[in-house]
């Protein structure tokens, strides 16, 4: 993925809505001073790993839905879970976490 996107910055989408990525894969969508649900979506690279998620989504009783990119457009897929944003967080730091340490984990590579 070669797109960057502005981590923890807000910016407009069409209709009234509001995007915040809180890491390269994870992007939460509100609509401010309107009662609704936010919206958070997650990209994957390969349908099979998006599989893989929703069946842990689907376990939990989340709402969610798998589909071809329509918002994270640098994904392939991406799953659209309905109403929670605390999943999101907490998927967003770990995927922050590992994207710090990819560097140093290609170092030890190239240094064995």
């Amino acid at each position: 993925m070669n797109t960057f996107v502005p981590i923890g910055r807000f910016f407009s989408l069409r209709d009234g809505r509001v995007g915040q990525y809180l890491s390269s894969r994870v992007l939460v969508v509100r609509t401010p001073f309107r009662r609704s649900l936010s919206l958070c979506y997650f990209g994957f690279d390969k349908l099979n790993q998006a599989q893989k998620f929703a069946q842990s989504l689907a376990s939990s009783g989340y709402r969610f839905s798998v589909q071809k990119s329509q918002v994270l457009t640098q994904f392939p897929f991406e799953i659209k879970l309905i109403g929670d944003t605390e999943i999101a967080k907490r998927l967003a730091y770990w995927d922050r976490k590992d994207q710090k340490q990819l560097p140093e984990l290609r170092r030890k590579i190239l240094a064995a």
